[in-house]
């Protein structure tokens, strides 16, 4: 089985602070943990072709362990004064030009990992996320982070699972597997099937549709009007940008007859064969739906959000002027 292609990007004073010692004192488990697959796209195994952390210098004590796992440590020392009495470092924004240059430079790359809980990374995620390239970030089910993180990036790493992969353990494979089976990822801790206000508004939506029994042309399949219209929704957040097929694929799950595959009679796709084909179907239904067929990456999906038409007395007083 082929493996998932990924660089591994740590704010460490971030995590160190959400998670505790088990995070600086097992790191090869949480490490080992990732590696073998949880969150990754289908549970496929992770091959690292880069592992950095950042940190203020004050955690430099920590070095010996992270190289020992593989990784590169940086320094991230402020260079204001009043920033380094405060113990500020500047580990935000070298991370991000890490993130930036890497996932514009490395070849075949699958996956950015930003392990962070910081909110500021939004723009981070939205900025290297395409089609082709897969975000993931840490989020704490605490507080607003992890529905924040789990909105924007593919997958979400919530700090307890973190916590508890401090002391994971490569299962035994069985004689007749190819391999050991992939990580458990626990539940959030705190909050069981959290849902972004998106997702709820999108889901209640769908049910209001539902009631009012709208009729249909007997040829279309009944939800793919409202799938055009959440496709617009999740592209008015960022216009003009890609937007990533896991997305896309979330949002109609809301749709209670959507489904990837064929189940319990419900055709996939809304009976349209494959992802492309129900895009481009969508794409017909909303013209501010762009599809762009890519040769190695799948299809590109885009949404040009339409300016505002001009004020009818504006345009009246520009056709008396001419």
């Amino acid at each position: 089985m082929s493996r998932v292609n990924s660089v591994l990007l740590v704010d460490f004073d971030n995590i160190y602070a959400a998670t505790g010692a088990g995070f600086t004192e097992k790191v090869a488990n949480w490490v080992l943990w990732l590696e073998d697959g949880a969150l990754s796209e289908r549970q496929k195994r992770r091959r690292f072709v880069s592992k950095r952390v950042y940190w203020n210098l004050q955690y430099d004590v920590h070095r010996p362990v992270f190289e020992a796992a593989g990784f590169e440590a940086f320094n991230c020392r402020a260079f204001a004064k009043n920033k380094i009495s405060a113990g500020k470092s500047s580990a935000d924004i070298v991370l991000t030009m890490d993130a930036i240059e890497m996932a514009m430079q490395v070849k075949d790359l699958d996956e950015v990992i930003v392990l962070t809980t910081d909110s500021d990374f939004v723009p981070v995620v939205n900025r290297i996320q395409s089609p082709r390239l897969r975000v993931v970030t840490g989020g704490k089910e605490t507080d607003p982070t992890y529905e924040l993180y789990s909105q924007h990036a593919d997958a979400v790493v919530h700090m307890s699972a973190l916590k508890a992969a401090c002391d994971y353990e490569r299962t035994p494979r069985k004689w007749y597997r190819f391999r050991s089976p992939p990580p458990d990822v626990p539940a959030p801790r705190l909050v069981q099937e959290r849902r972004s206000p998106f997702m709820m508004k999108v889901r209640n939506a769908v049910m209001d549709e539902m009631d009012t029994h709208t009729t249909r042309p007997t040829d279309e399949h009944p939800h793919l009007t409202r799938a055009a219209e959440l496709v617009m929704q999740l592209g008015s957040r960022t216009p003009d940008q890609p937007i990533a097929r896991e997305k896309i694929v979330k949002a109609l799950s809301a749709i209670p007859d959507f489904t990837t595959v064929p189940h319990k009679g419900q055709l996939a796709w809304f009976g349209l064969r494959n992802y492309a084909v129900m895009m481009m179907r969508l794409r017909a239904l909303e013209p501010s739906i762009e599809v762009r067929p890519q040769k190695r990456n799948g299809t590109q999906v885009i949404c040009r959000v339409p300016k505002a038409a001009a004020p009818a007395a504006a345009q009246a007083s520009a056709e008396a002027t001419a």
